[in-house]
This record gives structure tokens, sequence and C-alpha cells, in this order.
């Protein structure tokens, strides 16, 4: 596999420009002047260029580097999706600073350009999705890789939530209940599913490389991949605005919330115990 140290860098560059997104809109709702700009637009144009350009092509990247010592092949044209993916976040972030979630006029034709960019973002996802479960055909099971397993299929259910945003858009159908609950299905299933577990899968992968489970080890990593599985889809709700939530789905999503916070507690405290034993990091995107 070529190395990948260009995504790195380019993931940490839009990091940056993130990152100064989001010091601005402070700066702003601390001094005022915000130059014209429309403040949520400019969150929604942080949150997403972080989501698109900065977790989503490093993880890419990391799992791709991680994947044949997991005993899967290398996976295929890894450097085209990763550039892929960087070029379409860069493409949704001028929208989302502009215009957020509302549709900008194009000549005659009222058009949600940042929800557009966002679908085109998805299909380097589904790309990578396709390529990454050909190369870990045939892979030995074991911890790292039914996180990362777990990972790709919430960064999947995430999407439903980028697809369900224009469609209500040009239904004309708009609900705010429904509008916030597919909002936070694709920002939240994203953030706690694809980003947190892909970065445990990593870490474990790391701590483990060269050690099997031990039996009791295995079952529990089923038992905790069963919970985070049961429970990461619910998690969307504890973000939204208290009075758009049913009381008993509010009670189910914080259940969830609890499930899932000692799924990542218990997996980041096995992996920092093999790390404390290894006493080293060897650097994913390093060779």
């Amino acid at each position: 596999m070529p190395p990948l140290r260009w995504a790195w860098r380019g993931a940490l560059a839009l990091f940056v420009l993130a990152g100064l997104t989001g010091a601005f809109f402070r700066f702003a709702v601390a001094h005022g002047g915000t130059l014209g700009l429309d403040l949520t637009n400019v969150r929604h144009a942080h949150s997403h260029l972080m989501y698109f350009g900065w977790v989503t092509p490093a993880l890419f990247a990391l799992i791709a580097r991680h994947l044949p010592d997991l005993g899967g092949r290398p996976v295929p044209r890894i450097g085209l999706v990763v550039g892929a993916t960087f070029g379409l976040a860069l493409l949704a972030y001028p929208p989302f600073l502009l215009y957020g979630y509302t549709s900008a006029q194009i000549g005659s034709a009222e058009l949600p350009l940042g929800v557009m960019a966002a679908g085109l973002n998805v299909l380097t996802w589904y790309a990578f999705a396709v390529l990454y479960v050909r190369a870990r055909r045939g892979a030995p099971p074991s911890l790292p890789l039914r996180l990362l397993d777990l990972a790709l299929c919430f960064l999947a259910l995430a999407t439903l939530g980028a697809w369900g945003l224009p469609v209500l858009q040009f239904s004309g159908r708009e609900s705010p209940a429904l509008m916030s609950a597919l909002t936070h299905v694709f920002l939240d299933v994203f953030s706690e599913g694809w980003f947190v577990l892909g970065t445990l899968g990593l870490a474990a992968a790391e701590a483990g490389r060269g050690v099997r489970l031990a039996r009791w080890g295995v079952r529990l990593a089923r038992w905790g991949a069963a919970l985070a599985a049961a429970g990461v889809p619910f998690t969307f709700a504890l973000g939204m605005p208290a009075a758009l939530v049913p009381p008993l789905f509010a009670g189910l999503a914080r259940l969830a919330g609890c499930s899932w916070g000692a799924v990542s507690g218990s997996s980041s405290w096995r992996c920092g115990r093999a790390f404390g034993g290894r006493g080293v990091w060897h650097s994913g995107c390093s060779s």
C-alpha cells in the first residue's frame, strides 16, 4: 500500500480551517462582528467540515493502513477515495457557511446547496464501505474488526438522516420535529457511532497487535458490540429539543446513552491497559 502521510496532513489542514471557523463563531458571539454571516450557518460550516474533512478521511486512511494487520487485504484505490473525500468536504464548506440548511436562490430555482453538497460527500462513504467489506473478507474475528465493522454500519445508518433532509425539503412537507430528528440522526449517530467506534477499533488494533483475545475477552467484545448496536441508534434523541421528543422515547434514549457510555468506557479501559503494558504507540500512517 502506498504511504498515506499526505492524508494525515490534509486532515490536519482541514481541521485547522474548521477550528478557525469555530474560533470566529465564538469571537462573534462574545464581541459581535459577524461580517454579515449568520452564526447558525457558521456553526454548521464548522461542524460539517470537522466531520467531512477531518474525522472521516483520517479514519479511512488509518483503517486501510491497519486492515492488512488484522488479516484483511489492502484496500484498493484508497488514495482516490480519501482524495475525493477531501475535495467534496471543501466543496460543502462555502454553501454551509453562506446558507446552512436553507435554500439559495439560483436563478429562478431555490436549491439547498449545503444539503446537496452533504449528499455528494455521502457517496465517498459508500465507496469506502464497499471497498472495506471486500478487503476484510476472510479476516479472522477480533475485537478491532468488530468495532470497525460496527463503526461502518453506523456510518451507513447516519446517511439515512443525510438523505432524509433533502427529501423533506424538496417535498415541501417540512416538520420541525422530523427535521430535527433527521439532523441528529445524521450528526449524532455519525459522531457516536462512526467516529467513536472507529477510533476505538483503531486503538484496539494498535494496542492488541499480535495478541489474541482470551475467551472471556471475545464474549465481552460480543456483548459490547451488541449493546452499542442496540444503543447508538437511539442516542440522537438526546440532542433534540426536549419538547419535540415524546417522554417514552426520551427515556429510551437516556437508557441507550447509558449503555453506550458503558461500552465506550470499557473499551477505552481495555485499550488503555493494553497500551500501558506495551508502553509504545505506532503511528498508523507512518508507513
